[in-house]
């Protein structure tokens, strides 16, 4: 699906809008998609308004997802422990392309209706 939408882009980048290109061509995103390890993402909360993904990387990291499938912002909380992640992150939002804690062992934020949050936990 991504090369489809990719190769899209790369042939018509004028008709991409700047969210689009945000989402697609996010340097991040890719190298999660991309990661070596080959392992896919484990749905570990599977509730009717929100959805988390973890998915373990080749460096030793884990990449976690963060869906609010609802139509209304959601306050959300990720206990690492409870998704088997085990000890104190340094947690990057690959979307904000910065770190936004040390030392970490669970994530608590609002999460906007349809949105997807993504972190990598080191």
């Amino acid at each position: 699906m991504y090369d489809v939408i990719s190769t899209g882009i790369e042939q018509r980048p004028q008709k991409a809008s700047a969210e689009d290109k945000r989402i697609l061509l996010n340097k991040e995103i890719i190298a999660i998609d991309q990661d070596p390890l080959g392992k896919a993402a484990e749905r570990k909360v599977n509730q009717a308004d929100h959805q988390i993904y973890v998915r373990p990387l080749a460096n030793g990291s884990h990449a976690v997802a963060i869906l609010n499938c609802g139509d209304k912002d959601k306050s959300i909380q990720a206990d690492f422990k409870q998704l088997g992640l085990n000890g104190k992150y340094l947690i990057r939002d690959v979307w904000q392309h910065r770190d936004i804690a040390k030392k970490a062992n669970r994530w608590k934020g609002t999460v906007k209706a349809h949105e997807t949050k993504v972190f990598v936990l080191k």
